[in-house]
C-alpha cells in the first residue's frame, strides 16, 4: 500500500533523525521536543494519528455490537508506549518490525505474531515501506461470549485467554515465531478487508474470521510459541473451575466443586480469591450475568426463562444484580443491545 500523508510525514522525520525515532516515547510532545532539539521546527503540535497512554474499548469499538476490529499499523510512526484495555493480536503480514514490551525489545519477521494482554506497556515500530503490520483488536468485555468456542478448547492458548478474563497472572504476551503460513495470511486479510467497510462491516464475519485464525493457531502453531509467562501448575486449575461453572451454570454449587476438584470449601474459596482477585460468590454471579446477557442479546427467550436458565431463583436479586452491573433492566438491555431475531 502507498504511504498515507501521515506516514510520509513520519518517514521524513525518521530519515532526518533515525536514532531519535528508534527510542520509545510517551507522548507527542516528546516527539516535538526531539524534533526541535535536532533543528526541525515545522512539525504539527498535535499528533497526526490516534495516540494515547491508555487506549480503551470506546476508542476503537464505536458500536456496542462490535466485538472485533482490525487496523493497519502506521509505518514510521514513532514508537509510543501505551497500554490497552482490550486484547490485541499484532500480525506481521509483510516485512519486519520491532515490538517493545515492558522495556524489552523483540524483532518480529513476516509470519510472526504476538498476543498482547490488557494493561501491558508496549509499542510497535515499523521502518520500511514494504512493512504491513495488522492489529486485530478483540473486546475483553465480550470475549467470553464472542469466543466461547476458543475457551472450550483444552490447550495453552485457551488457558491464556481464561487467565486474561479472570486471573491476575495475565501480565505478559504470547509470541509466535511462525514461518509464513498462507492460511493465516488469508484470514488476517479477510478481517482487514471486512473492517475497511467501516459501518458496513459485519461483526459476525469479523468474529468468525478471528475464530478461524485462532483455531488454525491452536491446531498447527502451538509448538512455535516462544514467549510464555512462568506460572506454577496450580494456576491452571482456575480455568478448569470456571469452565465447570459455565457448563453447569444452572445448578452448580460450591459443594459440588469441592468434590470435583478435591478441595475443602475454605481451600477452594481461598484459591479463587488468590488467583483471580474475586470471591467465589462474585465469580459465580459474574458468570451467571454474562450468560444472561448472551441470552438477552442472542435469543428470544423471555426474561423469566433466562433467569431460570442461569440459575437464579430469586427474581428480585437477579434484577438488582443486573441493574447494578449493566446500569439498566434486562428488558432495557435487550431493547438497546439485542440482535433482531
Amino acid at each position: 500500500m502507498e504511504l498515507s500523508k501521515e506516514e510520509i510525514l513520519y518517514k521524513r522525520l525518521y530519515e532526518r533523525m533515525p536514532e531519535e525515532w528508534e527510542i520509545p516515547v510517551s507522548d507527542w510532545s516528546e516527539v516535538v521536543h526531539r524534533c526541535h532539539r535536532n533543528g526541525i521546527k515545522l512539525i504539527p503540535e498535535k499528533e497526526p494519528t490516534k495516540m494515547g497512554n491508555v487506549l480503551n474499548e470506546e476508542d476503537f469499538f464505536l458500536s456496542s455490537q462490535e466485538e472485533v476490529k482490525c487496523i493497519r499499523n502506521s509505518r514510521y510512526c514513532p514508537p509510543f508506549i501505551h497500554r490497552l484495555e482490550f486484547i490485541k493480536v499484532i500480525y506481521v503480514l509483510r516485512g519486519q518490525v520491532i515490538v517493545y514490551l515492558n522495556d524489552i525489545q523483540y524483532e518480529m519477521q513476516s509470519g510472526n505474531f504476538c498476543i498482547i494482554t490488557p494493561g501491558i506497556k508496549h509499542t510497535v515500530f515499523s521502518k520500511q515501506d514494504e512493512d504491513s503490520v495488522i492489529n486485530i483488536l478483540m473486546r475483553i468485555s465480550s470475549f467470553s461470549n464472542a469466543f466461547s468456542g476458543i475457551l472450550m478448547e483444552q490447550n495453552i492458548l485457551s488457558d491464556f485467554f481464561w487467565r486474561i478474563l479472570y486471573t491476575k497472572h495475565s501480565n505478559r504476551m504470547l509470541l509466535f515465531r511462525c514461518p509464513n503460513d498462507p492460511k493465516l495470511d488469508r484470514w488476517v486479510e479477510n478481517i482487514y478487508v471486512e473492517s475497511e467497510r467501516e459501518s458496513g462491516a459485519s461483526n459476525l464475519l469479523m468474529k468468525s474470521y478471528a475464530l478461524i485464525f485462532l483455531g488454525i493457531v491452536m491446531r498447527e502453531h502451538l509448538n512455535e510459541l516462544q514467549l510464555l509467562e512462568e506460572l506454577m501448575d496450580d494456576v491452571y486449575v482456575l480455568p478448569a473451575i470456571i469452565q465447570y461453572i459455565k457448563n453447569n451454570i444452572k445448578t452448580v454449587t460450591i459443594e459440588e466443586l469441592t468434590r470435583n476438584f478435591e478441595m475443602d470449601e475454605s481451600e477452594l474459596r481461598h484459591y479463587v480469591v488468590r488467583e483471580s482477585g474475586y470471591t467465589f460468590n462474585y465469580l459465580l454471579r459474574d458468570l451467571r450475568l454474562r450468560k444472561a446477557v448472551y441470552l438477552l442479546r442472542n435469543t428470544s427467550l423471555s426474561v423469566e426463562r433466562i433467569i431460570e436458565e442461569v440459575g437464579y431463583y430469586n427474581i428480585t436479586n437477579f434484577y438488582r444484580s443486573f441493574k447494578k452491573q449493566y446500569g439498566k433492566t434486562p428488558q432495557e438491555y435487550r431493547d438497546k443491545e439485542g440482535i433482531l431475531l
